[in-house]
């Protein structure tokens, strides 16, 4: 029984991680025409990213559909990318953690949906260099929620202030005249201090640079981007999230000892 629910926990993230592939796709093509201001819900069914030929359901099984039509769309054999598994994959993987880690309860529904809105996040400053301002709102108003089960601790909120206040200062220093951080990342930092509380945001903060300063010299060192090339930050402040969220206490104790 416990390992069929755990199946059925991670095949529900990977349902959870296509739906984010299409969101992050619609919502970005309307962006750019209407500001993000209709819902994805108002377009027709799913349709190929390509010639927009309506799909079937079999087309849209996670991770398998991908698999079997080798990468490509079956419409019009244009590549799909790679992306798309691996977030439901990812996805998946986030969802099994958060089962296996947590006990079922008001609040692990709350961190279901919050690891959710976090891939969603990820993807979407990946590809697009920008965080939506909804998907901000949104994490803000469940670590909030998560927080009043919590016990409402003022010291939560103390972090969430002060981390919000570290990235705005960050945000304020330009090189070159082109910002170091974008404005998704305060509301981003605002909601990790309210989610992970202290020590742990400093870990994820701590994670987050390290790896966003290796990934980042890597990329130059490949020169695949130059040396004042914007590079998104929010997936590396989101790993440290994760992170810290699921192994912070451990980590934490270990680094005491």
């Amino acid at each position: 029984m416990e390992f069929f629910l755990a199946v059925m926990v991670f095949v529900l993230g990977m349902c959870i991680g296509s739906f984010i592939n299409m969101a992050v796709y619609r919502i970005a093509k309307r962006y750019e025409i209407i500001n993000y201001q209709l819902s994805i819900t108002n377009d027709k069914r799913s349709y190929c990213d390509f010639c927009g030929k309506q799909l079937s359901w079999y087309d849209n099984i996670p991770v398998f559909s991908w698999l079997f039509y080798r990468g490509k769309s079956r419409c019009c054999g244009k590549k799909l990318p790679l992306l798309y598994p691996i977030v439901e994959i990812s996805t998946g993987c986030l969802f099994l953690l958060n089962y296996q880690l947590s006990i079922f309860n008001l609040q692990s529904i709350v961190v279901y949906m919050i690891l959710g809105l976090l891939v969603f996040e990820a993807v979407f400053d990946f590809k697009y260099m920008v965080i939506p301002d909804g998907s901000a709102y949104a994490l803000i108003g469940l670590a909030a929620i998560r927080w009043i089960i919590l016990g409402s601790k003022i010291g939560y909120l103390y972090t969430a202030l002060l981390s919000a206040l570290f990235i705005f200062i960050l945000h304020k220093i330009k090189i070159k005249g082109k910002e170091t951080m974008g404005d998704g990342d305060i509301f981003l930092a605002f909601f990790m201090g309210l989610f992970l509380g202290f020590p742990s945001i400093v870990m994820a903060f701590y994670i987050a640079f390290i790896v966003g300063a290796v990934v980042g010299i890597i990329l130059i060192m490949k020169k695949k981007v130059k040396k004042l090339s914007p590079i998104p930050f929010g997936p590396f402040l989101i790993l440290g999230i994760v992170v810290a969220f699921f192994w912070g206490e451990e980590i934490i104790k270990i680094i005491k000892f």
